[in-house]
């Protein structure tokens, strides 16, 4: 049964492969960890792949314990390296003294850091897409059986997850999309995604700050009372804010620019945009009439 391409059911059935140390959990939970599109259903795999003994081999070992060099860039609650931390050294724990040697490179390399926008810098331009061109192909992609699989890898692959939260996945940062469906018809949710300065929420708008010495700045608002305002200025790496104090600020006045990147669908291609759109229509449910 496994890979099903049910998050929530792999991570199930891998921990039941681990446990019964099938002779193929090793590859088959590694080959999944591989093609996991967002960090929480590879984290699920990674953490139960700690604990198995047997099926290894090296290039399957030195492939694991790669994605923690990889994982040292995702982000989580006050908890969530130090877990992580802990996942790698129950697994380095059953490696024998020759397995540590054969892959002290990798055991000891230093964390790969990448953060979404420069993933998203790195994707090649395929076209500037206007909202009048995607409408049309977008609701032509919804008459044909679409893939489900490249619709959700690509949510990730554009950086959607790092910022919304989808079928009890991704960030938290930006709104809630699993219920977007039932709010807005194609043509809405393409323009929120080709203009999405257009119409920004209240509750996700950002401020424009302009101090006494200057110097602007532009972000979330995360705290309201304080005697500093601390801002958030990259929505793709919320933890890090910046401090002003208030005695220091001129003015603060609502942004009209939308903290979400313009271009999202440029590095796509028609069939992509009509997998991702249905990913999304579908409310990343594989069993919807779109797939079938």
């Amino acid at each position: 049964m496994f890979p099903t391409k049910r998050p929530e059911l792999d991570a199930m059935l891998s921990r039941l492969l681990i446990y019964l140390e099938a002779p193929t959990a090793a590859a088959k939970v590694v080959a999944a960890l591989r093609a996991a599109p967002t960090q929480e259903e590879q984290i699920d795999l990674a953490v139960a792949l700690r604990s198995l003994k047997t099926g290894w081999t090296t290039p399957l070992r030195e492939e694991y314990f790669r994605w923690f060099i990889t994982a040292e860039g995702y982000r989580g609650g006050n908890t969530f390296a130090s877990s992580l931390r802990r996942a790698k050294n129950d697994a380095v724990g059953l490696l024998s003294d020759s397995d540590k040697a054969e892959l002290k490179t990798v055991l000891e390399a230093r964390p790969e850091r990448r953060s979404p926008r420069e993933a998203l810098a790195a994707r090649t331009l395929v076209k500037e897409w206007k909202l009048d061109e995607l409408v049309p192909i977008v609701e032509r992609g919804m008459k044909s059986k679409r893939d489900f699989e490249r619709g959700r890898q690509l949510y990730s692959a554009v950086a959607c997850s790092a910022c919304h939260r989808f079928a009890n996945e991704g960030g938290s940062v930006g709104p809630e999309l699993t219920g977007v469906v039932g709010r807005f018809g194609v043509r809405d949710l393409v323009e929120s995604m080709v203009d999405p300065s257009k119409v920004i929420s209240d509750q996700y708008q950002a401020i424009n700050i302009r101090k006494k010495d200057g110097d602007t700045l532009s972000g979330r608002i995360a705290n309201l009372s304080a005697a500093n305002v601390n801002v958030v200025e990259d929505m793709f790496d919320p933890g890090r804010m910046t401090n002003v104090r208030r005695p220091d600020i001129a003015a603060m006045e609502p942004s009209k620019v939308s903290m979400m990147p313009e271009g999202l669908l440029n590095t796509l291609k028609e069939d992509e945009i009509q997998d991702l759109l249905a990913f999304l229509l579908s409310r990343g449910d594989p069993q919807h009439a779109m797939y079938r």
